[in-house]
């Protein structure tokens, strides 16, 4: 499943304040991203409260694989080291 975002709104959240819900808690976002195979110390890019299907969820926006790319991933809201809840991942180059 892809992120319910286009690129263009992807891009778009690397330039406002990230809006993490349930994440803006360091504890939970740093047990989330280790969960995703991210440092736990790594920065989120951006961030966006959506819904998939009626589920509220989080688009985070961190590092690509390369310099010239973002990953948009859709957690739950409960994301955590031992079930991150990812729902989607989308993977674009930074403009």
């Amino acid at each position: 499943m892809t992120v319910p975002l286009s690129d263009a709104e992807i891009v778009g959240l690397l330039t406002t304040p990230p809006d993490l819900g349930a994440l803006d808690d360091a504890r939970r976002r740093s047990s989330c991203l280790s969960g995703l195979g991210y440092p736990a110390s790594d920065a989120v890019l951006g961030a966006r409260r959506v819904d998939i299907d009626g589920m509220p969820v989080v688009v985070l926006v961190l590092p690509g694989d390369t310099p010239d790319t973002v990953a948009a991933l859709a957690v739950r809201p409960n994301c955590s080291s031992v079930d991150t809840g990812l729902l989607a991942d989308t993977r674009i180059r930074r403009p």
